[in-house]
C-alpha cells in the first residue's frame, strides 16, 4: 500500500523543543469498510509504522465512523479499537481523538443520561492504559505540550443555518469548555472543521487564542480530492479565500494546506510540502487541513493520507533553511 505524504515543517517564537505529530482524518469505520474495503484501515496502519521515528504522537480531528447509528452493529466499533490500540503499540506514542460531526449523534439533547453514555463515541474507544485518549472537549498535558480535543454539538454543521450562526454557536461551546492554555507550553487543538476557527469570521471572536496556540489540526474536507497539480492552478484563490474550499458547479474541496491564522484572519496559505520550515508570528498558529484517509470520495478510490507536522526549534530554522 502506498500512502500519500503532506508534510509541514514550521517554527514559532518562544517555542523551543522540536515536536513530530502523525495525524489523519475522516476514516468512517463502517459500511463502506465492510462492503468495499475490508482490511483497509489494518493495512494503512500497518504502512505508519515507517514514517514513526521521532513522533511524538498521533493526532485524530474525527469523523472516525460512518455513521454513529450504526453502533448496533458492534463490529466496526471493536475492529476500530483494536487497530488504534495497535496502532498505539506499535508507533510507541499516544492517539489523541476529538469528535467529528459523523461522531456525534442525532437528537442528543433529547437524551437522558444513561442514552448518552451508551452513544458517547469515548465510552467504547478510549482506553488510555493502551494509549488512546478521546478528549470530548477536554485537555490534556504531556510533559510539555497540551493536546485539546474540541468537539462542538453536531447543530453547528447544520448546513441550514447560517455561517455566522454556526461560527456563534461554537464560539458559546468553546467559551462553556473553559480551556487553558499556558504560554510556556505547546498548545494544540484538535477540531474537525477548521472553518470554526480559522476563518476571518471566526477568528473575531477568539482575541489573543491564537498567540497561545501553536497548532490547530482539522480534516472534514474530504467530498472531492483534486489531483495537487491542479490545487496549484488555484493557489492564489487559496491564498485570498483563506479557507480550504473553493465554489464551483458542483462545490469542490480543496481539502488540503497550512494556514497562518491570527486574530486578524488568515494571513497566508501553503500547498502541502510548499516550503521546508515556515515562521509563524508570537501572535500566529497554524492550522493543518488533512486531506483524510476515507478510501472514497464521490465514491471514488483515493489514495489513503497522512500528514506529518513537525514543529521545529528556533535554532535549527536557520540551518534546515539552508
Amino acid at each position: 500500500m502506498k500512502i500519500n505524504v503532506d508534510n509541514y515543517m514550521f517554527s514559532k517564537a518562544g517555542l523551543k523543543k522540536d515536536k513530530k505529530f502523525l495525524s489523519f482524518s475522516d476514516i468512517h469505520y463502517g459500511v463502506l469498510q465492510k462492503l468495499l474495503y475490508e482490511g483497509y484501515m489494518h493495512d494503512y496502519f500497518a504502512n505508519m509504522i515507517q514514517f514513526r521515528e521521532g513522533c511524538d504522537g498521533v493526532l485524530i480531528p474525527g469523523d472516525l465512523l460512518f455513521w454513529l447509528k450504526k453502533y448496533q452493529d458492534t463490529e466496526y466499533l471493536k475492529a476500530l479499537s483494536r487497530d488504534l490500540k495497535d496502532l498505539s503499540y506499535n508507533l510507541r506514542v499516544p492517539i489523541f481523538i476529538s469528535y467529528g460531526n459523523h461522531d456525534l449523534p442525532f437528537k442528543s439533547n433529547s437524551f437522558d443520561k444513561s442514552e448518552r453514555e451508551y452513544w458517547s463515541l469515548k465510552n467504547y474507544l478510549n482506553d488510555r492504559y493502551n494509549g488512546v485518549y478521546v478528549l470530548e472537549n477536554e485537555q490534556i498535558r504531556f510533559g510539555d505540550t497540551v493536546i485539546t480535543g474540541f468537539s462542538p454539538s453536531r447543530k453547528v454543521y447544520d448546513t441550514t443555518i447560517k455561517e455566522s450562526e454556526a461560527l456563534e454557536l461554537c464560539y458559546e461551546a468553546f467559551k462553556e469548555c473553559g480551556f487553558v492554555f499556558n504560554s510556556d507550553s505547546v498548545n494544540i487543538m484538535l477540531c474537525h472543521n477548521n472553518k470554526f476557527l480559522a476563518s476571518l469570521g471566526a477568528t473575531q471572536f477568539y482575541g489573543d487564542l491564537y498567540k497561545d496556540l501553536s497548532l490547530i489540526i482539522g480534516g472534514h474536507w474530504h467530498d472531492g480530492y483534486l489531483p495537487f497539480w491542479f490545487q496549484s492552478i488555484f493557489y492564489d484563490v487559496l491564498k485570498d479565500n483563506g479557507l480550504c474550499e473553493l465554489t464551483m458547479p458542483p462545490v469542490i474541496d480543496m481539502c488540503r494546506g497550512m494556514f497562518k491564522v491570527s486574530k486578524n484572519g488568515v494571513s497566508e496559505v501553503f500547498l502541502p510540502n510548499d516550503s521546508s520550515v515556515i515562521s509563524l508570528a508570537e501572535d500566529e498558529v497554524s492550522s493543518v487541513i488533512n486531506r483524510s484517509v476515507a478510501k472514497y470520495s464521490w465514491f471514488l478510490p483515493s489514495r489513503p493520507s497522512l500528514t506529518c507536522v513537525e514543529i521545529v526549534n528556533d535554532s535549527n530554522v536557520l540551518k534546515l533553511n539552508k
